[in-house]
């Protein structure tokens, strides 16, 4: 009697490990494939964690393209307008930086513009102008904004990695997180859309 052969079932890979991770914590899984705090990290970037049986990089790397879905990238956006029918965007610059608990640190960068509805933005006119103040108020007021608000409502793409640094610190497993922005850009948005909605209170700003 004959044994019937089956065909091994093919491997169906998802992505490439390039595809999930930059290519510095890619060599720090080559290191250290079995580190738990590698380990750790792969959970959160990807929110699976790899099998105790996936010892080796190369075991890692099939699982990762196997079980893990490429990173999502923000939708690009048209920088340098102003949307002046649904109020004004401004672009923010943001970093940050992560310290981790196996002796690392990274920074991150990216940019993404933080919108403010025309509702909003003149209720932030108006209120400055009732007040006797002016065009420095209006910034102020955006410019808090921006620093209360953008982390939370922007979405910025920050797989700009940089060097990864093994010094040696005090690790805390949480990192610093800072945003930048030109106030003369948010000066010049505010009049454009003034000028071009409401001419009527340009002359007050």
């Amino acid at each position: 009697m004959s044994e019937v052969m089956t065909a091994p079932i093919p491997v169906v890979r998802k992505c490439r490990i390039e595809d999930v991770f930059d290519a510095n914590f890619i060599e720090l899984i080559r290191l250290v494939p079995r580190n738990p705090f590698v380990r750790a990290l792969i959970l959160k970037l990807t929110g699976k964690m790899p099998g105790s049986e996936q010892e080796t990089f190369e075991q890692i790397k099939d699982w990762v393209e196997t079980n893990c879905d490429k990173r999502a990238r923000p939708a690009s956006v048209r920088r340098g307008r102003n949307n002046l029918e649904g109020g004004i965007a401004i672009n923010v610059e943001f970093s940050e930086t992560e310290y981790g608990r196996a002796d690392y640190s990274v920074p991150r960068s990216g940019s993404e513009e933080f919108r403010i509805g025309s509702e909003d933005l003149m209720e932030m006119v108006q209120e400055a102008i009732e007040a006797g103040g002016g065009i420095d108020e209006v910034v102020d007021v955006v410019a808090g904004k921006i620093d209360d608000d953008a982390w939370n409502q922007c979405n910025p793409d920050l797989d700009n990695y940089g060097d990864y640094d093994y010094d040696e610190h005090e690790a805390t497993d949480s990192g610093n997180s800072e945003t930048s922005y030109s106030r003369n850009q948010i000066r010049n948005a505010v009049l454009a859309f003034v000028r071009e909605r409401h001419p009527e209170l340009a002359a007050e700003l």
